[in-house]
């Protein structure tokens, strides 16, 4: 576990709404635009941010058991909060876990919100009884370190959860992050294969900036394989704003 505080949903079409961050750490695939590095590996004590929005955090050595976390999180619940945002790290690589919670969260009448690489069918498919709202990146060539061959059955996982999360009646978001680099015609072909989902969502990369005729590109693509009102771009808001 890496650490625990409420925040507001800082990308998305659920941007802005109230969500306690039950962040994982952990993630094997390094991704080049990677906003969390201090959670690609497992940490020795997890943050826990003493109440709502204080960013005092008192530290607690992992291993957390899975009621321990529970208590965390009920800690800060309030009925201003949307859902509860299991990240990461990458919270699929810790399936026991992130089943045994989620299955806790959802016991006590919490929307889960998963946010995931969505490198597995099989462990997504493990937890998806407990999830509400699915947020489910999919890779774009060069974002990742790895073969061709790997990058391909990363992408075919990806699209394989979000169709069966769209099949299981989740909210099922499909995140693309995009760089100035990014191929029209790599998006054109991942747009093609993706099954119905709720929301694409085309999101700049932080830090990098992009032209708005790039992102009317992309954001077309979008739209004409999902229709305009599901096909948008969106970025990190919470990194604009300073917020965790």
């Amino acid at each position: 576990m890496g650490e625990i505080f409420t925040s507001l949903q800082g990308e998305g079409p659920l941007l802005g709404r109230r969500q306690v961050f039950v962040r994982l750490s952990g993630c094997s695939l390094g991704c080049s635009y990677c906003d969390t590095r201090a959670y690609l590996r497992r940490t020795e004590k997890c943050r826990l941010e003493t109440a709502p929005g204080s960013r005092t955090f008192v530290d607690l050595r992992n291993p957390l058991r899975v009621d321990m976390v529970t208590e965390c999180v009920k800690l800060h619940a309030s009925p201003e909060v949307h859902s509860v945002s299991v990240t990461g790290g990458e919270p699929l690589e810790q399936p026991g876990f992130t089943e045994g919670l989620a299955g806790e969260l959802k016991g006590l009448g919490m929307r889960v919100y998963l946010e995931t690489n969505g490198f597995s069918l099989d462990l997504f498919s493990r937890i998806s009884k407990h999830i509400d709202i699915a947020a489910i990146d999919v890779k774009m060539p060069g974002t990742v370190r790895c073969s061709r061959d790997l990058c391909d059955r990363l992408v075919e996982n990806e699209l394989a959860c979000l169709e069966r999360s769209s099949e299981l009646g989740i909210y099922t978001i499909a995140k693309v992050v995009v760089q100035q680099e990014t191929e029209e015609h790599d998006l054109e072909r991942i747009c093609c294969e993706m099954p119905s989902v709720d929301a694409i969502v085309i999101q700049p990369v932080s830090g990098q900036i992009m032209s708005e005729l790039k992102l009317l590109a992309l954001h077309s693509i979008a739209a004409r394989h999902i229709g305009a009102e599901r096909a948008m771009v969106i970025p990190q808001m919470h990194r604009a704003l300073g917020m965790m």
